[in-house]
Parts: structure tokens; C-alpha cells; sequence
């Protein structure tokens, strides 16, 4: 099998997100030839929607020269596997012209016609996530109501889903509240009506955004169970911006794990 370069490697496992990216690798170069930037600029021209999206990541993560001018001109096609890919790629490479093409990704396609557990819908929700994180990244005053917005479009999606499949908008919204971390964006629980342990997780993915706490620490569930600096940075967060007593404020850290595996089984014991 033929060894990709890593920015092609990585636009294979951008696309075909699921796994088993591998095996679309070979077909590839022998239907492209040689897996590089000029090989990328043919499939551009006569490539499929899927391997042109391959090829847009792929000049997206190479940093090379011709990249943003190769991105551009897909950035508002009516394909939306090349816009998407050319947005997201553009995004990482932080091309203010990106950021309209970015903040409308995130209503695009919602509510789903093809839903997230099926393989199309599945894949413009993983690229959904990736430009949350790109627009968190910014520093914009049109990003954080944005992000807002698509946090409740995501809520009322999840309550009009059925119930063995609403967790399914959990990851998104964790995405959307780290951003609106990043942002200072505290108030933006108001108008919910949450149940008491869903607004817990939010509060304290909200904090850990503020804190930048996947940058400095890590993995955040992990981190929050098991890290005394970060549990001490996140219980002052929801002392002074949420106001939370010091049992609440307690409570929300020690039971943040049970918090966050029980919701994915809340609307299921619902209906029982």
C-alpha cells in the first residue's frame, strides 16, 4: 500500500471520519497517480465531490503556498462537500473570507434531512463540530451569538428527536458551550429551563472553555475528575459567574462524571 504524505493522511480521516480510512487510499492514487500538490490541483478540476473535498483538506493541511488560492474559488460552490471542505480548510488557515461561509455551516442541513446516524448526515455533523471549533478560535463579535443560536436550534432539535437517538446532539452542544466558554458567553443558560443536571454540565463546559482547559490540561472528563487545579479554577468560575453556593459548587464537580454518562440515558428511562 502506498504511504501517504501526513496532510493527505489527514484529509482522508477528515472525510471518511467513521474509520477504515485506509482502504479508500489505493483506489486513489491509482486513479490520481502520485499522492501530491499536483496531483491535488487535477483532482480539483475533474475530481469527484468526494475527492475533491479530499483534495481541498489535504491542500488545507498542507500549508503549502498555492493552498488559499486553490480554496477560494470552492468556498460558495452550490456542491456542498466542496464548500464545506473549502470553508473548514480556510477556517484552520484563519482566511477572514471563511468566517459568513462558516457561521451559516452551522444551521445548513438542521434540522436533518439525512440524519447524524447515517453516513452523509453523520459526516456534515462531524464537519458541523470542526467549525465550531475553528469559529472558538476567533475572536469576532458575530461568532459568539451565532454559536448561541445554533446551541438552542441543537436543544430544540433534542427534544423533538426520538428518545433513543436525542444523545446523539450531546457532542454538538458540548462543542458549542466550550466555544461560548472561550467567548466569556456565561449568560447564555438563560431561557433553557434545564434539568438541574444538564444545566451542571453545561455550566461547567462553559467554565472549561473560559479556563481553555483541553488546551492546558487535556481530555476534559477525565481532567475533571481527576485534576485538583482545574476543579479549584472551575468551582471559582461557577462561584462568580454562576453564583453557586459552596455544596453546589461541590456538587457540580463530583458528580460531573455521573452527570454526563446519565444523560445519554435520560430520555430512555423517561419513557419506561
Amino acid at each position: 500500500m502506498n504511504v501517504l504524505p501526513t496532510y493527505i493522511d489527514h484529509a482522508f480521516r477528515t472525510v471518511y471520519y467513521g474509520g477504515q480510512h485506509e482502504k479508500f487510499f489505493e483506489p486513489f492514487v491509482q486513479r490520481w497517480g502520485k499522492p501530491n500538490i499536483e496531483t491535488l490541483s487535477s483532482v480539483l478540476v475533474s475530481g469527484s465531490p468526494e475527492e475533491k473535498a479530499i483534495a481541498l483538506f489535504a491542500l488545507g493541511y498542507s500549508n503549502s503556498r498555492q493552498a488559499k488560492e486553490a480554496l477560494l474559488p470552492f468556498l460558495h460552490s452550490k456542491e456542498p462537500m466542496e464548500r464545506w471542505a473549502s470553508a473548514l480548510s480556510l477556517g484552520m488557515m484563519r482566511d477572514e473570507a471563511a468566517l459568513p461561509v462558516l457561521i451559516r455551516l452551522l444551521d445548513e442541513f438542521l434540522p436533518p434531512r439525512t440524519h447524524p446516524i447515517e453516513k452523509d448526515g453523520g459526516l456534515y455533523h462531524f464537519w458541523r463540530m470542526k467549525a465550531v471549533n475553528i469559529l472558538g478560535n476567533w475572536n469576532h463579535r458575530e461568532i459568539a451569538p451565532a454559536l448561541h443560536d445554533a446551541l438552542k436550534k441543537s436543544w430544540e432539535i433534542e427534544q423533538e428527536e426520538q428518545p433513543m437517538l436525542k444523545h446523539i446532539w450531546h457532542p454538538y452542544q458540548d462543542e458549542l458551550l466550550y466555544a461560548l466558554g472561550r467567548k466569556g458567553a456565561f449568560g447564555v443558560l438563560t431561557g433553557f429551563g434545564l434539568p438541574s443536571a444538564r444545566r451542571r454540565i453545561w455550566m461547567i463546559l462553559l467554565s472549561c472553555g473560559f479556563l481553555r482547559a483541553r488546551t492546558r490540561y487535556g481530555e476534559l472528563l477525565t481532567q475533571i475528575q481527576i485534576n485538583p487545579k482545574l476543579q479549584q479554577e472551575v468551582t471559582d468560575i461557577l462561584e462568580q459567574r454562576f453564583g453557586l453556593t459552596v455544596q453546589e459548587r461541590t456538587e457540580s464537580i463530583d458528580n460531573f462524571a455521573e452527570d454526563y454518562y446519565a444523560r445519554m440515558g435520560e430520555e430512555v428511562s423517561a419513557t419506561k
